[in-house]
């Protein structure tokens, strides 16, 4: 285990690599099975965080949220995301 924190930062390239990857994930949609990038799926703020909706048939296919015990991913309406 590395004790220095600053051999964890990542630097700026890799960083937007990441992001990147994130954005361009796919998901299948559990209500209507259309599959999207998760770029492409519509944000909505919510009061803890906010949901991500299919752009086909609005269904709920995430909820991100932030509580005093950490910062929390459901995806009961993914079937699966693929990087």
């Amino acid at each position: 285990m590395t004790e220095n924190v600053s051999d964890l930062v990542l630097e700026g390239n890799a960083t937007v690599a990441l992001v990147q990857e994130l954005f361009i994930a796919r998901a299948q949609c559990e209500a209507c099975d259309s599959i999207e990038d998760i770029g492409s799926l519509h944000p909505y703020a919510a009061p803890m965080g906010a949901v991500l909706r299919c752009s086909h048939c609005d269904g709920i296919l995430m909820r991100a949220v932030h509580t005093p015990h950490g910062r929390w991913l459901e995806m009961k309406g993914a079937r699966y995301l693929k990087f």
